[in-house]
């Protein structure tokens, strides 16, 4: 990828069919022919309503440009190969123009049921032992699997539920309902020769209402509360549909607008000027006048509109603004990855000199002068050649993004922890300069105001608030929690991936019905969970690494089990080397500030017995210095972020361990029962990470750059 480019997100659309077998879908007591007119209609209805689908998801990506790759879209269709639905989705999936993808909860189904797929996954599962079918919770996990691949539901339901829900259609409608997926319900009951189509009111699917189908169940009536019978080609469809794609497809799209209220605020505040940069503008701009200059230059704002962005600017500052979602998606898609700045490379070559000086470590310091640490990391866990163990798939198209999101993650982390050390270290040598300024220490005159010692206060104060001003609107503490979580949720989902593991970012929801302005309204949740999704979508279901058109999950476990243990390694390796890092950071720096503190002391006890004035230095700034440092600990939380990644390595070790005791004892099992006790394992570790990653955002999600007490 180019170093000027951020990564394109590919326009796919995915949608999930499911419903009914055959034999629900007949009921007892029709004639033959009337069977055949049911199942015609419901062919047809599917057929226009697959159609329709399909051509407002490409009319929503062609009305996008910057963010969707210059791709053709590709409409994608995820169902099983039961009788009923399922068959009658993947026979219309050619002719709609949708690529067919299968995922298969039974061995039987591999290669008799799926021979057109262009791609499946066959999850091989076996009923327990004296049982001819699967448990409901297998049908379940599978369900959940082909909505985490999916934007919409479409499903075929009769709406005869007794009581609670108990079909296998019903309980995937209501864990689409959970998720806040759109469902297009071909509702077909019993009695009715043609199916009436269904519209998922999303403004209806509220906290309380999902609340009560969670807790105290959900029948068939409390279902079709939240759905509303439209005909397939009534205009208020047609709108319904174009506000499900806006919302799927492009919920930036209000950010991109030209009269958005929010950029505008925001472009203002980047065109105001300092008072020294605004008057060589309007030098520039008068030499430029009277041919004095030849470069252009932009005549600068009237005086009295400068002044009116100058208060502006200082409520901003004070007060940074909380951006919407659809403006932070477009910050995010929009962020370049690019070379540190010479100012930027400036600052991280004094901050690593001084803090390798200060951990006595000579070597290191003389180091961080000529390589940068912004240019290094940890490197543990790259997204490109991982582990020289088989994959059992073929390589998931993760690295782009991963790189990306890493890379930023690591720009914005340096800017924010070289601000932390500026700002603190400025705040420790404001004090020294008033020390010096009040022992007139040279070059100070020996009598009279020492300006010098004045005016070098002044500057760092002055570079304090305006630093930590700068970094708060910047929001490079924001920005980089933002693109540590990308990466690390994409890193997370390549440990899981050969298994059908998924982290919970990936099938969270991410939309809400709010009230503004007394009407209620859709609103995105999370700018990052919505790319992540966008990314597994698009990845779509894992292909087999030889080729076949199954990936046939149990027939790799040893496979599996190898990459799987590989990758762990690397995690562990990865905490290890942090914890290593952090700790001993923590201790030299912690030293060097009681040592500070001892000399504090042994001055003060001195000053007993002797007065002099550079005792003054002792007992105000080392302590000052001593202060600062241990603000820089609290601010970066290294001593709780060392500890938290020593039990993150002692976590994965156990599971480690566990791995290793699966491989002896799995002899005994079969293959279903090894895939579901890896997929345990998996699913364990991935837990382990994905809480460490959610537990290191609460700590950091309040630590905005502050100014230093």
């Amino acid at each position: 990828m180019p170093e000027s480019q951020v990564p394109q997100l590919q326009p796919v659309f995915s949608v999930a069919v499911a419903g009914h077998r055959q034999a629900r879908l007949e009921p007892d007591g029709q004639t033959p022919e009337a069977k055949q007119a049911r199942w015609q209609a419901l062919e047809s209805q599917l057929q226009q309503l697959l159609t329709t689908l399909k051509q407002a998801a490409e009319t929503s990506f062609a009305s996008v440009d910057g963010i969707y790759a210059d791709l053709t879209p590709r409409c994608r269709m995820i169902t099983g190969s039961a009788t009923g639905t399922d068959a009658l989705a993947a026979k219309l999936a050619e002719p709609c123009g949708y690529e067919l993808d299968y995922l298969l909860p039974r061995a039987s189904q591999v290669a008799v049921d799926a021979p057109k797929a262009a791609r499946g996954v066959a999850m091989q599962m076996q009923p327990e032992e004296g049982k001819g079918d699967l448990s409901e919770s297998n049908y379940r996990l599978r369900d959940r699997l082909a909505l985490s691949f999916s934007d919409l539901l479409i499903a075929v339901w009769d709406g005869d539920e007794p009581g609670y829900l108990q079909s296998g259609a019903s309980l995937m409608i209501r864990e689409a309902l959970l998720r806040r997926t759109p469902v297009c319900l071909l509702y077909l009951p019993v009695d009715a020769l043609e199916p009436k189509i269904f519209w998922l009111d999303f403004q209806l699917l509220t906290d309380a209402w999902i609340t009560e189908i969670e807790v105290l169940g959900c029948n068939a009536d409390l279902l079709l509360q939240v759905f509303d019978e439209l005909p397939l080609d009534a205009p208020v469809t047609q709108q319904r549909l174009q506000q499900w794609m806006e919302m799927l497809l492009a919920p930036f799209r209000p950010a991109l607008e030209k009269n958005n209220a929010e950029a505008a605020l925001l472009k203002r505040i980047e065109q105001q000027r300092s008072v020294s940069r605004y008057l060589l503008q309007w030098v520039y701009w008068w030499c430029f006048k009277r041919g004095w200059r030849q470069q252009a230059s932009e005549r600068p704002l009237p005086v009295m509109e400068w002044i009116k962005g100058s208060w502006l600017w200082l409520n901003i500052m004070l007060n940074p603004p909380q951006k919407s979602q659809p403006l932070r998606l477009v910050e995010i898609l929009h962020t370049e990855v690019r070379r540190y700045s010479r100012q930027e490379r400036i600052v991280s070559r004094a901050h690593g000199f001084f803090s390798n000086l200060a951990k006595l470590d000579l070597g290191s310091a003389i180091r961080s002068l000529f390589q940068p640490p912004c240019n290094q990391g940890y490197q543990g866990i790259s997204s490109e050649g991982l582990t020289d163990a088989s994959n059992p798939i073929k390589e998931p198209d993760l690295a782009e993004i991963f790189n990306w999101s890493d890379t930023q993650a690591r720009v914005f982390s340096t800017r924010y922890r070289d601000d932390t050390w500026l700002i603190y270290y400025a705040a420790a040598f404001a004090v020294f300069c008033a020390v010096a300024g009040a022992i007139h220490l040279w070059p100070a005159p020996s009598s009279g105001v020492p300006f010098i010692w004045v005016f070098l206060e002044f500057i760092l104060l002055h570079f304090i608030v305006r630093r930590v001003l700068q970094s708060r609107f910047r929001n490079f503490h924001g920005r980089w929690m933002s693109f540590r979580f990308i990466a690390e949720q994409v890193r997370y989902l390549r440990l899981g991936y050969p298994l059908l593991v998924l982290p919970s970012s990936y099938s969270t929801p991410i939309w809400e019905p709010v009230v503004e302005k007394g009407r209620r309204e859709i609103k995105l949740k999370s700018a990052e969970a919505w790319i992540l999704q966008r990314v597994l979508i698009a990845e779509g279901l894992p292909r087999c690494a030889s080729g076949q058109p199954i990936y046939a999950m149990t027939e790799h476990n040893t496979e599996t089990l190898q990459y799987i243990r590989a990758v762990l390694e690397e995690h562990r390796h990865y905490y290890h080397s942090s914890y290593h890092h952090l700790h001993r950071e923590h201790t030299y720096l912690h030293r060097l500030a009681f040592g500070l503190f001892t000399l504090t002391f042994v001055a003060v006890t001195v000053h007993f017995f002797l007065t002099l004035p550079a005792i003054l230095i002792f007992t105000a700034f080392f302590p000052a210095w001593g202060a600062a440092i241990h603000g820089i600990l609290s601010q970066n939380e290294v001593v709780r972020v060392s500890s938290m990644a020593a039990q993150v390595w002692r976590e994965l070790t156990t599971l480690k361990e566990a791995f290793e005791l699966h491989e002896h004892l799995a002899a005994r099992a079969s293959n279903w029962q090894r895939t579901q006790q890896l997929r345990e394992l998996v699913e364990a570790a991935t837990n382990i990470l994905s809480n460490e990653n959610y537990y290191w955002r609460s700590l950091f999600q309040h630590n905005q750059q502050d100014l230093p007490a």
